[in-house]
């Protein structure tokens, strides 16, 4: 099957992670892969979420810091690492950010100890779209100036 390809406006992209509360995070660790919702800000495509440094994806993020997620119909992959803790100086943006889109979750979690800010670079978004009845791939992949 031939399957005709295009770019992905990552416009589109950043408006689906600021609309959406919440997107779905795969991790992978020894062949065992889990996935789980996580509530999340953005700033354009830099995703955040915040958890507990003792959990499970941690644990497979600290094994292996490439993740997959999904929001809206955008597939992305990535990779993430540790930003500290949520009400940290460093993370004051993400705190703001947080508590304006998840006071729950910012009032039941934050302040915890064994909190931490994880950062997920993202290195390629994929969308199956149907243009005229034919399928067709969009994907970009993201260049960082480093």
């Amino acid at each position: 099957m031939n399957i005709e390809t295009c770019a992905i406006n990552t416009k589109e992209v950043i408006r689906t992670l600021e609309a959406e509360d919440t997107l779905t995070l795969a991790t992978c660790e020894k062949n065992r892969v889990t996935i789980r919702p996580m509530s999340h800000i953005n700033v354009g495509l830099e995703i955040y979420f915040q958890t507990a440094y003792d959990s499970l994806k941690m644990q497979q993020i600290a094994a292996n810091p490439f993740v997959a997620l999904c929001v809206g119909t955008f597939e992305i992959e990535g990779t993430a690492d540790v930003c500290g803790h949520p009400l940290s100086e460093q993370n004051a943006f993400f705190a703001q950010a947080y508590q304006q889109k998840h006071p729950g979750s910012f009032r039941m979690y934050s302040s915890l100890d064994d909190e931490i800010v994880m950062h997920v670079t993202i290195h390629r978004i994929r969308q199956w779209r149907y243009i005229n009845g034919k399928p067709v791939l969009a994907e970009s992949n993201i260049k960082r100036d480093n």
